[in-house]
């Protein structure tokens, strides 16, 4: 085995594994190797470019998915719940879970705006209103021609309305006859008895006198009363059996000045004459715009409406029955307040 003595040469037999130290050569640098021969370089070949082989897709086999039935019954999941493995089907949400829509808040409740006109009070825009109002004096002359028409129609007639509505005054006049006298009369009849009778309990002349004069007084003037009642009730039926052809024969003009406006807008118990002035009165005024909405007005005060329906199908009920089943000519005039 080599070492190094105190000069620090080396001495002993050399270490196979320990490289000689050349002359010349640093104990740090490695020892030169033999040149090695040269090999021819080879020239490089083409790159042949790798054509892409088709590959066929095959399907990949899934294992089933095992979950709830989402109706079987015997499992325990309920119908309508969701599966597992399965997509979840989209479900309607309720109204009352739904957001809450802000509705469209008129133009008069709105923030203005700068630069841009201010909406009236009706949420309507200067032209619309100006819209709105052309189509309301449009409507409006539009009616009060059409009310000038049915004036110059019925009102040369109003002379015939007049004589119906006194003759069905007379009828409802005569038709209630008092029944005072006869009731008057029956009274002082019963109490002229006790006079009777006193006129022959009594023995003194004197007092049968007195008696029977008081009794005979009475008795004439209890059968007076019944007469007259008699005789008023007889007279009385016999006007009204005059009245009622009156009234037949005034219903049947009145229908035919009705029937002569062809297409009338108004039914036959608006078209007397005063009722026509009022509802001119009620469109010159603006009050109202068409004939129906002036109509409208009028019986909607006090029920009025309900007073006339009812007026007028109990009048036609008794008017049927009295002429053959044909109703007489009803006017609500009177209903109205309108005399």
């Amino acid at each position: 085995m080599s070492d190094f003595n105190e000069n620090w040469q080396l001495v002993g037999t050399p270490d196979p594994a320990t490289p000689q130290v050349q002359p010349n050569q640093s104990p740090f640098q490695p020892a030169p190797q033999a040149a090695q021969p040269v090999q021819p370089v080879q020239t490089a070949q083409p790159v042949q470019t790798a054509q892409a082989v088709p590959v066929q897709s095959q399907p990949v086999p899934q294992a089933p998915v095992q979950g709830y039935p989402a109706n079987n019954p015997q499992v325990g999941a309920p119908a309508g719940m969701p599966v597992y493995g399965q997509p979840i089907a989209q479900q309607a949400v309720p109204a009352y879970q739904q957001p809450l829509s802000s509705p469209a808040m008129p133009a008069y409740q709105q923030a203005p705006v700068y630069g841009q006109p201010m909406p009236n009070a009706y949420g309507y825009s200067p032209v619309q209103q100006t819209y709105q109002q052309v189509n309301y004096a449009t409507e409006r002359q539009r009616n009060l021609d059409e009310c000038g028409k049915l004036i110059n129609h019925f009102s040369p007639k109003v002379d015939v309305y007049q004589a119906y509505e006194k003759c069905n005054a007379d009828i409802r006049k005569f038709s209630k006859t008092s029944n005072a006298p006869l009731i008057w009369g029956i009274i002082v009849s019963v109490f002229s008895l006790v006079f009777v009778y006193e006129f022959f309990s009594s023995h003194s002349d004197e007092s049968k006198l007195a008696n029977g004069i008081i009794a005979g007084v009475l008795l004439l003037f209890g059968a007076g009363l019944i007469t007259l009642f008699i005789i008023k009730k007889k007279r009385h039926a016999k006007k009204i059996e005059e009245l009622y052809e009156q009234q037949k024969d005034l219903s049947g003009q009145l229908r035919i000045i009705y029937n002569g406006y062809s297409n009338c807008p108004l039914g036959p118990e608006f078209t007397d004459p005063r009722i026509l002035f009022k509802i001119q009165s009620l469109l010159i005024q603006g009050r109202c715009v068409t004939i129906a909405t002036a109509v409208s007005s009028m019986l909607a005060f006090h029920n009025t409406y309900q007073m006339v329906t009812n007026a007028k199908a109990t009048f036609e009920a008794e008017t049927s029955a009295r002429y053959d089943g044909t109703p007489a000519f009803f006017n609500a005039v009177r209903y109205l307040d309108l005399r």
